[in-house]
């Protein structure tokens, strides 16, 4: 996992992370996020996930900090090995 965010007592990884190590656009992971995750928790539990951060020109762009458990849940649907 990616690091731990502040006030959090767990590691989380970020949908730029995510996107990283998937091979997949960010704008892509993000539509995810919000399409499985949204579908499995709620909009409402899933906004407590959505956080920023600052990009190379420190412009402010949304990201969502996952848990374990969200992370696995979403990366599992990219990889069928995964997955199984």
């Amino acid at each position: 996992m990616g690091y731990l965010a502040l006030g959090a007592a767990q590691p989380t990884m970020s949908s730029r992370e995510i996107a990283e190590l998937t091979g997949k656009q960010h704008a892509h992971v993000m539509r995810d996020i919000r399409a499985t995750l949204g579908e499995l928790l709620g909009e409402a539990d899933l906004s407590k996930f959505g956080s920023i951060e600052k990009d190379g020109r420190n412009r402010d762009q949304p990201v969502y900090l996952l848990p374990k458990r969200e992370t696995l849940i979403l990366v599992s649907g990219y990889d069928v090995h995964l997955r199984a």
